[in-house]
């Protein structure tokens, strides 16, 4: 609803409307609808006129916003530059009258680049002077928000020691110290039922613990540590013991787990990680190990099946998926799908050349009429109405064109990205040639991996390898 304030400034509903309309009048522009809100604010995009309005810019109902200010639409610049991405992908032009926003005009698009660099800054410097008070606050022990590390709670805003809790994490600490096992102490806590914020344990929740500088009374934030910010709960020798654990834990390099952060378990989608066990004469024997392993409390319609598997295996295994495909049989499966794939794709390009050819006659059209104006401007004699006439017939005329220029472009843009879709198919045996003959325990093999593998799915009988090089998995059994 218009309040007092508004009609006395001018700018009541019915003011708006009426100098909206002419100006519409004026430019010769069809009006399709008048979105009014009465008694809602601009702060907020909320609102069903406006949720009606994009909804119409979307179903292409429309090719031109115009409003009296800016305000009227919206108060936020960040959901401006928000609307006006979503007008630019619809081919939608936007007009304000009081800011002389048009993108229908140089200028206009002009203004509306400014506006859009102050909303940018505006995010900027908001995120910046949350994060100095987010900081500040952490440097003096206040709490930012989030649930506070398992043996503290927020008092007063402060981290405050939580007796029951408390003597959990002094717990785990001093069990760890014992057997060197985050496996152990989590299957330890589960046993017991220590269970107030998480359904279970696992390995990942036990060595955060251990690992967090919390408990000696520092408290992180982002990549700075600030001490003493809050009452300790272990003490400095014990936690420094803890890492030195960590420390001479044997660390995997990329040589010697190549499937690092490639492999998923195909029952249950866990990611499987690197890791190892002793036999009796204390030899390692190194395997990938399913995740949800490490974890209990998980519904799942039974255990999972994977477990773990050899690295040896593992490597064996995929290197004969690789030789595979590479053969007679394997690339002609492969061949036979590439060149449906490149046909689908010319089929799609055709139609779109054909869009565009109809685009470019679209145009011949409306330069002949836009000319036919000129020239009868510039020859014939007309009263000024008339005059008036013809100079917003060709506006029209323009703002059409700038339309169809814009269409024009989308497609040049697919046509382009579907000559990027196309494969070649002597490039693809290049490529799994290479996987043959590269010696696996080397460093090229695991950055040819890395370089064209996305994910590995293992199970006891099949691989299935998503690449890069390809918009389809790759599926062996074996």
């Amino acid at each position: 609803m218009s309040t007092d304030r508004q009609a006395k400034e001018g700018h009541s509903l019915e003011e708006q409307e009426s100098e909206l309309k002419k100006f519409c009048d004026y430019r010769n522009f069809h009006i399709h609808h008048t979105y009014i809100e009465r008694g809602k604010s601009g702060g907020n995009t909320n609102r069903p006129e406006y949720q009606k309005l994009v909804a119409d810019i979307e179903s292409k109902k429309i090719n031109a916003i115009v409003v009296k200010k800016l305000d009227r639409l919206s108060r936020s610049l960040l959901d401006f530059e928000h609307l006006i991405t979503r007008l630019q992908v619809n081919a939608v032009e936007f007009i304000s009258l009081r800011e002389n926003f048009d993108t229908t005009t140089a200028m206009g698009k002009a203004m509306l680049r400014i506006a859009l660099v102050f909303a940018q800054l505006e995010r900027e410097q908001t995120a910046e002077r949350i994060s100095d008070v987010m900081q500040y606050r952490a440097s003096i022990g206040l709490h930012n928000g989030g649930k506070p590390p398992v043996g503290y709670t927020c008092v007063n805003k402060e981290w405050v020691v939580y007796q029951k809790e408390k003597e959990c994490v002094e717990l785990i600490f001093k069990r760890f110290l014992e057997v060197k096992s985050t496996l152990q102490v989590a299957t330890m806590l589960n046993d017991m039922g220590i269970s107030r914020r998480v359904k279970a344990w696992d390995c990942r929740r036990v060595q955060e613990i251990l690992q967090n500088p919390s408990y000696l009374g520092h408290r992180k934030w982002k990549t700075q540590l600030f001490h003493n910010t809050h009452p300790p709960i272990i003490a400095e020798k014990h936690f420094q013991d803890v890492q030195l654990i960590f420390q001479k834990r044997p660390k995997f390099s990329a040589l010697n787990a190549p499937f690092q952060k490639l492999l998923v378990c195909g029952f249950c989608q866990s990611i499987m990680t690197p890791s190892y066990s002793l036999n009796d004469v204390k030899i390692r024997f190194y395997y990938y190990r399913c995740s949800r392993q490490n974890k209990t409390g998980f519904t799942i319609p039974k255990p999972c099946t994977i477990k773990q598997i050899s690295f040896t295996q593992l490597t064996q295994r995929v290197l004969a998926a690789f030789r595979y495909f590479s053969s007679e049989t394997g690339l002609s499966q492969l061949e036979s799908k590439v060149l449906a794939n490149n046909q689908n794709i010319q089929t799609e390009q055709a139609n779109i050349q054909s869009n565009l050819t109809q685009l470019a006659v679209q145009k011949g059209h409306l330069k002949t009429q836009e000319e036919k104006y000129l020239d009868s401007l510039i020859t014939g004699q007309f009263s000024g109405k008339e005059r008036a006439r013809i100079n917003a017939k060709l506006d029209e005329l323009s703002l059409a064109l700038k339309q169809l220029e814009k269409q024009q472009q989308h497609l040049d843009f697919s046509l382009t990205q579907h000559d990027a879709e196309r494969l070649n198919l002597g490039q693809i045996k290049h490529i799994l040639l290479a996987f043959i003959e590269t010696e696996p325990g080397s460093p090229d093999f695991k950055v040819h991996l890395h370089r064209h593998i996305g994910t590995i799915f293992v199970t006891k009988l099949s691989l299935t390898l998503s690449v890069y090089f390809l918009p389809w998995g790759l599926d062996f059994s074996g």
